[in-house]
């Protein structure tokens, strides 16, 4: 990447917390005593990261002009090979494990390749994408990005500020109505994911634009992932304040200090692999998960058996993911930018955003 910084000590950040997704998903389903019990905020990181890095990645090439179809074009890029891998891992799995209703699967697996909910297998999962149940960030990722290409000329520092704290209200009230954000997996209350995106995106936006990068490069900012997992990792209390409090000020105040993290010898190479396979750890650990737990429950495994399940899992989807970006999504997103529809400046790398 020429035009553009790469935020190594974020990348790091986004790595950690894609694994703290997979181990909650590997807790619940393994049904292990101790879980990370706020690792579902991840996502909201998740949103804000991706505001900031679009705002520093694509603002200067909007206002050369850079059209919205293309500015889509290159986001689909990004996000569409693992999506496309993930629901056929995801189908894959439940045709071969012998499933009913392969009609009603096929049908929800063209939904959820197109990043849109399906209610076709609500009586297997009553979740919105249940082939890859994480798609249903992505799909409100897009939808964001989209929104943020079309309003560009209009996200004045007034308008940012206002929908900044429109995001902040609807968090409150989600958050404290529901118990919490751990909100808009479920096809009965997907629409609420909508509350959870606005604010991190938009403030992810303006600390891109307006935090600055000046001189200050402390070094302990590269321990910062040591509070992120504090905050994820915690046990489930707090309810709706402590994932608010999570939101509104920590998350923030971690992606201002990160971005700000001089280079380092040492911790920079681990920061960029952490980067390079948080996307596809993200989006293809579900099927693994989903297929290891149930071979373990058929098989009646123990406590015992269950948290070595649960390790191989976790090594299991790390490998794969990291052979995927590497076999998989990279020469693919290589290919597609060649094409003659996508200028070759806009889709060559998008790597620090998910």
């Amino acid at each position: 990447m020429t035009q553009t910084r790469h935020y190594l000590a974020l990348d790091g950040l986004r790595g950690i917390a894609a694994l703290a997704v997979v181990s909650l998903h590997v807790a619940e389903y393994f049904r292990l005593p101790v879980q990370p019990g706020h690792a579902y905020l991840a996502v909201d990181f998740f949103f804000m990261l991706s505001g900031f890095v679009i705002a520093h990645a694509y603002e200067s090439r909007l206002r050369r002009g850079m059209g919205v179809a293309r500015f889509l074009a290159v986001r689909l890029i990004r996000l569409q090979p693992l999506v496309l891998l993930g629901v056929a891992l995801g189908t894959g799995a439940y045709l071969l494990h012998g499933g009913t209703g392969v009609a009603s699967v096929l049908l929800a697996a063209a939904a959820n390749a197109l990043l849109l909910p399906s209610p076709f297998l609500l009586w297997l999962r009553p979740w919105a994408f249940p082939l890859d149940t994480p798609l249903w960030s992505l799909a409100f990722e897009i939808w964001i990005n989209l929104l943020y290409a079309l309003s560009f000329r209009l996200l004045t520092r007034r308008t940012l500020g206002l929908a900044l704290a429109l995001g902040a209200g609807l968090v409150l009230a989600v958050s404290l109505t529901h118990g919490g954000l751990n909100v808009g997996f479920a096809w009965q209350d997907f629409p609420l994911g909508s509350a959870r995106v606005l604010f991190p995106f938009v403030m992810g936006v303006m600390l891109s634009r307006y935090a600055g990068m000046g001189a200050w490069r402390p070094a302990w900012a590269h321990a910062l992932c040591v509070p992120l997992l504090v905050i994820l990792c915690a046990p489930a209390f707090g309810g709706g304040w402590y994932d608010s409090a999570a939101v509104l000020l920590l998350f923030p105040a971690l992606l201002l200090a990160a971005a700000h993290a001089p280079a380092s010898r040492h911790l920079d190479p681990l920061w960029r692999w952490l980067g390079l396979v948080s996307y596809p750890v993200y989006v293809v650990h579900y099927p693994f998960v989903v297929v290891v737990s149930n071979l373990l429950k058929s098989a009646h495994a123990g406590p015992a058996a269950a948290w070595a399940g649960a390790g191989a899992t976790i090594l299991l989807v790390v490998v794969f993911a990291a052979l995927a970006e590497k076999f998989y999504d990279a020469p693919v997103r290589a290919w597609a930018s060649r094409r003659p529809s996508v200028s070759t400046t806009g889709a060559g790398y998008d790597k620090a955003t998910r």
